[in-house]
Formats: C-alpha cells, structure tokens, sequence
C-alpha cells in the first residue's frame, strides 16, 4: 500500500498581506510578489490614501490657485484683454477641478503606474533580469502604497495642520513637505519644483525599486539603481514643468 503523504497544497497568493508587508516587510513582500505578482488590494490602499490625502488638501489648493490666478491676472497682458466674466468662468472651472482632483487619483495611479513598469521593463531586459510585465506592475503598485498613498496622505495632513493661509502659491505646496528644495528656499520655481521631488517618500520609493529589481527581477544592483534613479529623476522633471509652468 502506498503511503506517501500527498503534495502539499500551495499557499494562495494573499495580496493583502503583501500590501501591508511592503511598508512592515519590504524583502518578505517583495520574494511574494516574485511568485505571486498580486495588486489589487495595494491599488485599492494607495488609492484610498492617496484620495483622502488630495481630499484634505483641497482648502489649501482652493487658496493656492485663487491667489496664483489672482496674482498673473494682475500681471500677464494676455488676461487683461478679457472681460471680467471670462476671467470669473476660468477662476471658477480651475476651482471646480482642483475641489475633485481626489477623483482623478485611480486615473493618475494607473498611468504612473504604466510608465514606471514600462522603464523597469527595458532596464530588465537590459539587465538581462527575468521578470515579465505582470510581476513589475505588480512591484510597482505596491511600491505605490508609500510612494504616491502615504506622500499625498501626509501633503494633506500637512497642509490641515499649517491651513489654507499658508499656501499662496504653487512654491507653497513644493516646500510644504520636508525635501531637498529645503535647502534652495531662495531659488527659482522650476529648482524648487525639482527638488521637491526628492523627498523622504521619493526616496522609500527608490529604495524599495532598487530592491525590486534585486529580488524580483534579478538584475544587478548597477542595474537596479540606474533604473530606480532614472524613474525618480523623470518623476523629478515632470514635478519642474509644474513649477515652471506660469
């Protein structure tokens, strides 16, 4: 008679574990996502966080743009030459998308989310790394969670904290949050715009690609950073034309 033990039956893929394993456990979380690329319980997180994070932040948005628009109709020659309704029906349709912006959160996650794995994918099939598209996405919304969830989570509790009084300009929201550009206060919108970027959550975030790139898709740690940097130095320019913008 036989009287071998039948296989074990493998454990199912739990993503909500690995979700909150990539902030308490980053290395376990990430050898589950090698084998279990799972993340719809880390979009679900990150865009929770970071819906209620924009949401929070809206009196100081509201405040921000009310007093950037106010000030470049005062100054721009191109605003002058339009009518006191037209200049009220463009303040009030900026209005009516930044009370919303937390509406577009999912929309932003999902396009972000696509670069980044698009730019992890060509350093992976540089690296000569084995992982495919579904393992770096999942990598990459979970990585979310931190990076884009927690850093608009805290904007907006920082920005409950400080009030809408103290944002009268884009530059106020840029050096609300503890970054780089802390040590640049005096230069110019687009520098401070880019050095924003560089903040505790860019930088979690870098740590925790570096690593997946390591651990999920086996490439070398050259590799890993000049992939994870290059996703942080673009992120870093998309925040300048930002600030650059007039």
């Amino acid at each position: 008679m036989d009287t071998a033990s039948p296989p074990p039956t493998p454990t199912p893929a739990n993503g909500l574990t690995t979700a909150l394993q990539i902030v308490a456990a980053p290395r376990s979380a990430l050898e589950r996502l090698r084998v279990a690329p799972t993340w719809g319980w880390a979009f679900l997180i990150a865009v929770v966080l970071g819906a209620v994070g924009t949401f929070l932040s809206v009196p100081a948005a509201l405040h921000s743009v009310s007093a950037s628009l106010a000030h470049q109709m005062a100054a721009n020659p191109t605003y002058s030459q339009m009518s006191d309704s037209q200049r009220h029906q463009l303040l009030e349709s900026t209005l009516v998308a930044v009370r919303y912006g937390w509406a577009f959160i999912p929309f932003v996650l999902l396009v972000g989310g696509l670069v980044q794995t698009i730019i992890l994918l060509a350093f992976n099939a540089i690296g000569r790394g084995d992982a495919g598209f579904r393992t770096l996405w999942a990598a990459n919304i979970n990585i979310a969670i931190p990076g884009f969830g927690l850093y608009l989570l805290v904007g907006g509790l920082i920005a409950v904290i400080r009030g809408p009084l103290a944002y009268n300009s884009s530059l106020d929201s840029f050096l609300a949050m503890p970054s780089v550009a802390w040590f640049s206060t005096h230069a110019g919108p687009a520098t401070i715009a880019f050095l924003a970027a560089f903040n505790a959550f860019s930088i979690w975030a870098f740590a925790l690609t570096v690593a997946a790139m390591i651990i999920v898709a086996r490439t070398s740690v050259l590799n890993a950073y000049a992939a994870s940097a290059t996703i942080l130095v673009l992120a870093a320019l998309v925040s300048m034309w930002g600030g650059a913008r007039p």
